[in-house]
């Protein structure tokens, strides 16, 4: 079994358990693969934002970039 075949049957495994995007980043290919309603991302989407509560928390937090 190859890499792609391995991510194409993670797919079909557990569509509806929300591994997709995480799998997406492991195997490298958020930004160059669709999937469902996705369209490649650019780097900046692959960590997600900081809550604004935990930034005004928190002044040693930064917004991560992107957002």
């Amino acid at each position: 079994m190859t890499l792609t075949e391995l991510l194409a049957e993670r797919g079909r495994e557990f569509i509806f358990e929300g591994f997709r995007r995480d799998d997406l980043i492991r195997f490298g290919k958020f930004y160059s693969e669709s999937w469902w309603d996705h369209k490649p991302s650019n780097e900046s989407k692959v960590l997600y934002p900081i809550p604004q509560r935990q930034l005004d928390l928190n002044p040693n937090l930064k917004q991560n970039p992107g957002y």
